[in-house]
């Protein structure tokens, strides 16, 4: 039985998917994984070194084709077709902890939590600095309601995001909703809807994912961040619109803490990393403005950090300075903020 079905979209992934799908094909496991492989409209080796795998691990691995449709297309895609107990997505430029998998698969055997949480590193390529993040429920291997999370949500929050979730498939496949194709971060989508669902949701003490970071031309560089503002501003708005008719449960409550995040992301960028101040006061005065009208809770959330930041835009603060803030050991006390080491 297939017990992780891991999905990889990939694009000119041809660097990278090498040690992607080695850091998972532990041959003692292989009867049960399943790793698909989405290439999505490459136009380098991609497909062709994708091939090989298939050919050298017929049971486990398997070659998805399509024409481009951007991450989010390539996750609809990969998800759709996944027929193990549990999937995780891997981008084809991360890998997994090989020495952890067989841990997570034994856990996942004895599982039947909708949503299961491990911890993630960030690799820096330029710094070669690694962080640890991580969540810190009083008891691992539990299954927690939202209503248990949204009380404690600093020792959850880290966790549930892209890197840390892991879905239970049946529960993905039925309550999943279609990624927006063609636009970067989306991945907030995948980690709000259908997690907000989720009956139970179960953390393991587990460092299973690798997040390669600080390379600029990834979707998370200050520069893509401000050239890609407006898709940042469509995921927002769509995330919006699923979240409205959501039932006034503790999982729609998670959900507008997940889209206050991408909402505050947004303002970052417009009023710290924008190079014209006033047309990023514009930008976000508009965003807000719209939010305010069609999710005020979501707006509630936001406006303390909106104010602070329209008045660090004031006096010309950079995004820099205030990441220094926001990793000082000060602010991380007066917020109750988790060590991560």
């Amino acid at each position: 039985m297939k017990i992780l079905t891991f999905v990889i979209p990939a694009y000119n992934s041809e660097s990278f998917l090498h040690k992607c799908l080695d850091s998972m094909l532990v041959p003692e496991l292989l009867d049960r994984l399943e790793i698909l492989v989405v290439n999505d409209g490459s136009t380098d080796r991609t497909a062709e070194i994708a091939e090989g795998y298939c050919a050298r691990y017929p049971d486990t691995v398997r070659l998805i084709s399509q024409e481009n449709k951007g991450h989010g297309g390539a996750l609809n895609t990969g998800c759709a077709a996944a027929a193990g107990k549990y999937l995780k997505v891997v981008d084809a430029d991360d890998w997994v902890e090989t020495k952890n998998l067989p841990e997570l698969i034994r856990l996942l055997e004895g599982c039947g939590s909708d949503v299961v949480l491990t911890h993630y590193h960030t690799i820096d390529i330029g710094t070669g600095e690694i962080k640890n993040w991580r969540s810190f429920p009083e008891v691992f291997g539990k299954a927690y309601t939202f209503g248990e999370i949204m009380s404690d949500w600093r020792s959850f929050d880290w966790s549930l995001t892209f890197h840390g979730i892991t879905y239970r498939r049946e529960f993905y496949q039925k309550h999943g909703q279609p990624l927006l194709e063609h636009v970067f971060y989306e991945d907030h989508q995948y980690a709000t809807f259908p997690c907000c669902h989720a009956g139970s949701v179960t953390p393991f003490d587990l460092f299973f994912y690798d997040y390669r970071i600080g390379d600029v031309n990834q979707s998370v560089s200050n520069a893509n961040q401000l050239k890609r503002i407006g898709h940042t501003e469509q995921v927002i708005r769509r995330m919006t619109e699923q979240y409205l008719p959501l039932p006034e449960t503790d999982g729609k409550r998670y959900a507008a803490m997940k889209i206050q995040g991408l909402v505050l992301s947004y303002l970052t960028t417009a009023l710290l990393v924008h190079p014209d101040r006033k047309e990023g006061r514009r930008l976000a005065a508009t965003l807000m403005k719209d939010i305010k009208a069609a999710a005020p809770e979501v707006y509630a959330l936001a406006k303390p950090k909106y104010s602070a930041f329209r008045v660090m835009n004031r006096v010309h603060m950079s995004k820099r300075g205030w990441e220094q803030i926001l990793h000082s050991g000060l602010y991380n006390a007066i917020c109750g903020n988790h060590d991560f080491e």
